[in-house]
């Protein structure tokens, strides 16, 4: 992979890594250092990656990696609000109104992140048991449990 192809594939899912991160950081810089670190870690290890066709998963592992080492260094807590302002440019917010649910439902961190490849990056039950290194129906259990906390959330309906 090239220097170009490089950026350009972090280009694409860049937004998705950083809603992943603070999906796990609650916290907006502490998102942006994780990505940051994801990207800086990725290039220097690009030779460690055997398919490039995974590439968007395999950075995406990274950057939780990095938001989990984060986030043990540093507990803080932003609202959706502050959130917002990060995206501000953008004017789909959909992307933070699903963080927003998932912050309410006050879902753990693993169910968070299921709930973030499922829905947010479009993988299915077997990919994610894949790359989570879980089995299958683990990751349906723990999927359904997240669903029933976000059903008794209230305004959602």
């Amino acid at each position: 992979m090239t220097k170009d192809e490089f950026a350009r594939a972090v280009t694409v899912t860049e937004k998705k890594l950083y809603i992943a991160a603070f999906s796990v950081t609650a916290n907006a810089e502490d998102a942006k250092d994780a990505v940051a670190d994801a990207v800086a870690y990725a290039w220097e290890h690009l030779g460690e990656l055997k398919d490039e066709r995974k590439f968007d998963l395999w950075l995406l592992r990274i950057t939780y990696s990095r938001a989990k080492m984060i986030r043990r260094k540093r507990r803080k807590y932003e609202d959706i609000d502050e959130l917002a302002n990060e995206f501000s440019y953008e004017a789909d917010t959909s992307e933070l109104e699903f963080f927003d649910i998932l912050t309410r439902a006050k879902l753990t961190l693993e169910e968070r992140r299921i709930l973030t490849l499922y829905f947010l990056y479009g993988y299915t039950m077997p990919e994610i048991a894949d790359m989570t290194g879980k089995k299958q129906n683990y990751i349906k259990t723990k999927y359904y449990r997240a669903l029933k906390k976000l059903s008794g959330l209230k305004g959602l309906k």
